[in-house]
């Protein structure tokens, strides 16, 4: 249930009760509700690779290939979403940094974890659609900044140096 209650509250950001809630999760939950997410996402794409499986191949070739697709698959799956959203976390930084806002990296990395939700979604749907990849690209890249932009805004700025 708690997966769900993310996804919930992912879907209401940048809405500060929603903001807060997910600060209070603790780093597993988020990288558990990330990993279940993108296996969920993705799920449809291993389905597919499964069903188009050539025929041709030996019971050996079929083997490693089915443990590539069940084993290395989902392993770069986590990889990619852990460098992903640390470059992003990373970006949301210098964004903190111009808004002299009072966040730190940790907090800038669950919220980029949850911030990420609705424009991945949204990325998975339109990749089935005509819509060129970097227009895609460029909607995810548009409303996760937006997104962002809006939650760090919520924080208060940081005390002038005296």
């Amino acid at each position: 249930m708690e997966f769900f209650d993310s996804l919930w509250n992912s879907v209401r950001l940048p809405k500060k009760e929603a903001m807060f809630r997910l600060n209070r999760k603790g780093i597993t939950s988020t990288i558990v509700y990330l990993f279940i997410l993108m296996t969920i996402l993705f799920l449809p794409d291993m389905i597919g690779t499964i069903i188009r499986l050539d025929s041709n191949l030996t019971e050996v070739s079929r083997g490693l290939y089915l443990v590539q697709v069940f084993v290395f698959y989902p392993m770069l799956i986590i990889f990619l979403i852990l460098v992903g959203v640390s470059a992003l976390a990373g970006a949301a930084l210098l964004m903190t940094n111009q808004l002299d806002r009072k966040l730190t990296y940790q907090q800038l990395w669950k919220m980029t974890a949850y911030a990420a939700t609705v424009p991945l979604v949204l990325s998975i749907l339109l990749k089935n659609t005509p819509v060129p990849n970097g227009l895609s690209a460029l909607i995810f890249f548009s409303l996760f900044i937006y997104i962002m932009f809006r939650m760090i805004i919520i924080y208060p700025k940081k005390k002038a140096k005296r």
